[in-house]
C-alpha cells in the first residue's frame, strides 16, 4: 500500500495529466481519493489545476469538511462524491476509493448532439447516464446503480463527467475510455 506521501506525489501527477489532455481547466474539475479510512485528498478550491504541489491538497472528511480546519468542498460540489462512496460497491464487491468530476471536451460536444436524452450514447453499445446537475435526488438514483454519470450544467457544478474507481487509476482509465469512445462517436458522426 502507497504512503500518503507517494500518493500525494501520484494524486499531483494524475491532476497534471487530465489538465495537459484538457480534460479540466483552469481551477475547475474536482479529483479526490481516499487517503485513509473515510479521509479524502481532494483537488483544492480556487487553485490552477497545473500548479498543484502535493502540499496544497485538502483532506477532506465523508462530510467535505477539512479535517486540518480551513476551507472544505461546498457541499454541492462534494454531494456526488460523498453520494457514491457512501452507497457503491464496485461489481467486485470492493469500496470505492476515488471518484473525478472532469470536462472532457469531446464528452461534453457529445452530450450537446444528444440534447434531452437521458443517457448519452458513446458507442459499441455502451451508454452513460445523464442527470441535470441541480437535481440531488436523481444525481444520486443514479449513483446508486452506476459508477459513471454525464452532468448537465447547473447549480454551481456544471457540466460534467463524473466517474468513480476502485483507485485513482481505475478512475482515470475509465475517464481516457470515455473520451476516447466519445472522439470516435464524433467523428463516426462526422463521416
Amino acid at each position: 500500500m502507497m504512503d500518503e506521501t507517494q500518493l500525494r506525489e501520484r494524486f499531483c501527477l494524475a491532476v497534471r495529466q487530465l489538465w495537459t489532455r484538457g480534460m479540466i481547466v483552469g481551477a475547475d474539475g474536482l479529483l479526490c481519493c481516499e487517503v485513509h479510512r473515510r479521509r479524502y485528498l481532494v483537488t483544492p478550491m480556487g487553485q490552477r489545476r497545473i500548479d498543484l504541489k502535493p502540499q496544497d491538497l485538502t483532506c477532506v472528511d465523508i462530510g467535505g469538511e477539512n479535517v486540518h480546519g480551513g476551507e472544505g468542498i461546498p457541499p454541492e460540489l462534494w454531494q456526488p462524491h460523498r453520494d457514491v462512496y457512501q452507497s457503491h460497491l464496485d461489481p467486485a464487491g470492493v469500496t470505492l476509493g476515488a471518484s473525478a468530476l472532469v470536462e472532457p471536451a469531446n464528452v461534453l460536444a457529445l452530450l450537446s448532439q444528444q440534447d434531452g436524452a437521458d443517457r448519452l450514447d458513446i458507442g459499441n453499445g455502451e451508454s452513460i447516464p445523464i442527470v441535470d446537475g441541480g437535481d440531488d435526488q436523481a444525481l444520486r438514483a443514479v449513483l446508486s446503480d452506476s459508477t459513471d454519470a454525464v452532468l448537465r450544467g447547473d447549480r454551481g457544478r456544471g457540466k460534467g463527467l463524473f466517474v468513480a474507481g476502485v483507485d485513482l487509476s481505475q478512475t482515470l482509465n475509465r475517464i481516457e475510455r470515455i473520451e476516447l469512445a466519445a472522439t470516435v462517436r464524433l467523428a463516426a458522426g462526422r463521416s
